[in-house]
């Protein structure tokens, strides 16, 4: 079923437990890898690139036209698929991208894809519901409340990601991003993006009593410190910065800096 259908079918007598793909922890047990392996670098570069699907690698195609045909266009009575597949690739194009409707709706339509607001929105739900895409909402951490404005998408599986874009490299920051996010949500976190001013943080994590600032970069800067924006924070929650560059760097200003290995090894 659909996430919509559970509620409206089994009428609340049900308990969601949420399956992702394969973790990187399991990938590396799938491919009999042990953690400690000189291996390790290169099957993460294997995970970034194929995604955690345990079938991702041979019958990727299947997967996302079964998602996307059989689970979304066709039980909610889509009319027209290809708009679907449009925004589907717009989307997995700007993963980690603050997006709207009306941008997506502009974007489409230079390309000669005529939809509405209306419609865009509703294939959002869609997406949402069939567990393909998850929404990271913006949170003013200073007002302590959400902002009705642009949101981050992020697609379940870097390899549905790939096979939706045509393969194309670029965007890697971004890609890191889908990774991490998807991790926390994995971990039982509720994710954000965090709205500080004019700055922005990465993610803003929240479990029980837990809160975590994450932020998310390629490499580390030669010139400026990625940690200065999750120094305007001024409460004492936890907050790292990760990064897919392995860096001697341990910590900047008393900020972890986390090679993306080491983190998603972690218990």
């Amino acid at each position: 079923m659909l996430s919509g259908e559970m509620a409206t079918l089994l009428s609340g007598c049900y308990i969601e437990i949420p399956l992702y793909p394969f973790s990187f922890q399991e990938f590396l047990r799938a491919k009999n890898i042990a953690p400690a392996s000189r291996k390790v670098d290169s099957a993460y570069n294997e995970y970034e690139k194929y995604g955690g699907s345990p079938s991702v690698v041979i019958a990727e195609e299947s997967i996302k036209d079964t998602i996307v045909l059989n689970d979304v266009a066709l039980r909610a009575g889509v009319k027209d698929p290809a708009v679907l597949k449009s925004l589907i690739r717009f989307l997995a194009d700007n993963v980690g991208q603050l997006v709207n409707a009306s941008k997506i709706v502009n974007t489409l339509k230079s390309e000669g894809i005529e939809t509405t607001n209306h419609t865009v929105n509703r294939y959002l739900d869609l997406l949402e519901n069939g567990y393909l895409f998850y929404q990271a909402k913006q949170y003013d951490i200073r007002g302590r409340e959400y902002l009705k404005t642009n949101g981050k998408y992020f697609i379940v599986d870097t390899g549905l990601r790939r096979n939706a874009v045509g393969r194309k490299d670029g965007n890697y920051s971004n890609r890191l991003e889908n990774i991490v996010y998807i991790e926390l949500l994995r971990r039982g976190y509720t994710v954000d993006v965090g709205k500080l001013s004019k700055k922005e943080i990465d993610f803003v994590a929240r479990k029980l009593d837990e809160t975590l600032y994450v932020q998310v970069i390629y490499e580390l800067p030669d010139n400026q410190h990625e940690t200065d924006n999750l120094l305007h924070i001024e409460d004492n929650y936890k907050k790292i910065v990760i990064t897919v560059r392995y860096s001697e760097v341990e910590q900047v200003d008393g900020i972890p800096i986390i090679y993306i290995v080491d983190w998603l090894l972690a218990e």
